[in-house]
């Protein structure tokens, strides 16, 4: 009975943020209500509600599984060497291309601000999980969320230049870009005991 329920769980989720995606392709974000999305999907909204609080709930659990796949995937070149590999931003933008259709509606202005909330949220948790894989000392806590604003500013605004641009370069180069404009400080910052 319980597999049963989670197969039926995951279709009305699957739905509804088919549907979500499917709409934004029609018209902007904020014009889109949830009563839209269950129309458009075939979920009742009491069952939207069950599983979601909003529409941005419901987005917020899209980016929520591609973090997660993104985060699978960086996690031993993350905690292999304290020199973070390069090949980490090449999947971050790999990840992107790859879906370069939802990439396109994912950096519209009308949800940029929601979009880039979230990867402050991922990018904190990469951050916390590289100190803690390489045992680097903090010694003052209250600075982190500077570095972590850094950091994700720097790459949403880069990740939306290069999408905005229909990605003239493959992945691979701008992961190394990326690599090269980022690591060095931030690698200098985190291993020499400056934070």
């Amino acid at each position: 009975m319980s597999k049963e329920l989670d197969k039926r769980v995951e279709r009305s989720r699957r739905q509804l943020m088919t549907a979500l995606l499917e709409l934004m392709q029609q018209q902007p974000y904020r014009k889109i209500s949830v009563a839209h999305i269950c129309e458009h999907s075939g979920v009742a909204r009491p069952t939207f509600y069950l599983h979601y609080r909003s529409k941005d709930d419901l987005l917020r659990g899209y980016i929520e599984s591609m973090f997660l796949q993104f985060y699978e995937q960086v996690d031993e070149y993350l905690t292999s060497t304290p020199d973070a590999d390069p090949i980490i931003a090449e999947i971050m933008f790999r990840q992107w291309s790859e879906r370069a259709d939802i990439a396109r509606l994912l950096v519209k202005d009308d949800i940029e601000a929601l979009m880039l909330s979230e990867f402050k949220r991922y990018v904190d948790r990469i951050m916390q999980r590289f100190i803690s894989a390489h045992k680097v000392p903090v010694r003052d806590t209250s600075l982190l969320p500077y570095v972590v604003d850094f950091l994700a500013g720097a790459s949403f605004m880069v990740i939306v230049r290069w999408i905005k641009d229909d990605f003239p370069v493959d992945a691979k180069e701008m992961g190394s870009l990326y690599a090269n404009l980022v690591r060095p400080g931030l690698l200098q910052v985190l291993l020499s005991g400056k934070l």
